[in-house]
């Protein structure tokens, strides 16, 4: 076998090498004119994508399993307490930006205490309204008069016409509420007087007017003198920080203690003293505050220029000349309603007008005794939280009233008054 020649070796050799450099570098060349092309294209394509709009959307993610464990693991720090609402959220207060806030006006639908339908009606149900409560509820009253008249009833005094009280008949009746069937409790204006202010049930003595000033036997209950273990309503005021004052007619002349003196053990009472309760209670009488609270008519409508020098209640007595009743004071004196008339006119006219009075003032208008003691002597109960020419046609007594007043001044009821309903000053029967 003949073998190729080295020079012929050596050239195919090259030839081969030559090939594939021409091979090598064409492909380069490709590779470089596609990666150009490639780069034009995404040129392009970025182009056309920046002049389309754009949407962005946000996914809400849940936090990983893992690291929700480990916050779950982790004791959270207590929050500082914080007041319960007392009702939605519209009870609370509304931002600076919001419409004006009109709470402070009145509005009471967040507490219930009011209506919130609006209406004429609305003031009425917060005042007396037992439909939801089944409970009386008092008004606020912070002073109390109580003109004790005597001899006649209120249906003397305002059926007749013309009546023989025609300040009593025209004025002050259409300002008040009338208690048309407020009875007493036992005949005798005295008598009915001591259980206004104590609840207690009148002696024998106290019911004939106390012809000898003695103590009452607890055993037998005769006497007319209260030891001074029984408590009176003078006594719970004294007692919760409140005032009291009888204002006496006749009782102008002297001073204290001249004001509340009374005779010895047996001895006889003076006129000034036959209708003047305060005197037949130990508790009262044999203390200073008796005379340093009992005082003349003189004071009474100076004493109510000002609420804090008024008392919380006081008891107007006027004299045999000025209480209705028909037998004369002395001979030629005028007698009978017409002189109830005139005193409650000089008394109660400037009375309404005072600023005690007009800060939460009460006043009562009472017959004590009547000449038959079988019917009612009434009652009228004038102030700004009455309505005006009501009646209550149910049965009242001193009883019930005590137990009113004591209600109205939150101390507890005081002997019969226990067992006794409070008046419905605000919520009358028509």
């Amino acid at each position: 076998m003949h073998l190729p020649s080295r020079r012929v070796v050596g050239a195919a050799v090259l030839l081969m090498l030559g090939f594939g450099v021409a091979v090598g570098a064409a492909a380069d060349h490709d590779e470089t004119v596609g990666t150009a092309a490639a780069g034009r294209g995404h040129s392009a394509n970025d182009l056309a994508a920046a002049t389309q709009p754009r949407r962005v959307v946000v996914v809400m993610q849940a936090p990983p399993a893992a690291a929700t464990t480990t916050a779950q693991s982790r004791p959270e720090p207590k929050a500082p307490p914080t007041k319960a609402p007392s009702a939605s959220s519209e009870d609370s207060p509304a931002p600076a930006s919001s419409s004006p806030d009109t709470s402070a006006s009145g509005d009471t639908s967040s507490t219930g205490s009011g209506s919130t339908s609006g209406g004429s009606g609305s003031d009425s149900s917060s005042e007396g309204d037992t439909s939801t409560t089944g409970e009386h509820k008092p008004p606020t009253i912070k002073h109390v008069w109580i003109f004790a008249l005597t001899g006649h009833t209120m249906d003397e005094a305002l059926t007749p016409d013309p009546s023989p009280m025609p300040y009593l008949a025209g004025t002050l009746r259409p300002k008040g509420l009338l208690l048309a069937k407020y009875a007493a409790v036992s005949p005798g204006g005295l008598a009915n007087l001591i259980a206004l202010i104590s609840g207690q049930k009148p002696t024998a003595d106290q019911q004939a007017g106390c012809a000898a000033y003695n103590d009452v036997d607890p055993q037998t209950r005769a006497g007319c003198v209260f030891d001074k273990k029984v408590d009176t309503l003078p006594g719970q005021l004294a007692a919760a920080g409140r005032t009291w004052r009888a204002y006496v007619e006749d009782s102008d002349a002297g001073q204290p203690p001249d004001t509340c003196k009374h005779p010895a053990p047996g001895g006889p009472l003076e006129p000034v003293m036959a209708r003047n309760p305060i005197l037949f209670f130990h508790a009262i009488a044999d203390t200073p505050d008796c005379a340093a609270n009992t005082a003349g008519i003189s004071r009474l409508v100076p004493d109510s220029a000002d609420s804090e020098s008024a008392p919380s209640v006081a008891l107007v007595i006027p004299d045999a000349c000025h209480d209705s009743q028909d037998q004369p004071c002395t001979a030629g004196a005028l007698a009978g309603p017409g002189t109830g008339d005139l005193f409650l006119l000089q008394q109660v006219r400037p009375l309404l007008k005072s600023k005690a009075y007009k800060d939460h003032g009460m006043i009562v208008v009472t017959f004590d005794a009547a000449a038959d003691p079988s019917k009612p002597v009434g009652t009228l109960l004038i102030s700004s939280a009455i309505k005006g020419g009501s009646t209550d046609d149910k049965a009242h007594d001193p009883y019930s009233l005590l137990r009113t007043l004591e209600d109205s001044f939150t101390l507890d009821p005081l002997g019969e008054a226990k067992d006794a309903k409070a008046i419905e000053v605000t919520n009358a029967s028509r």
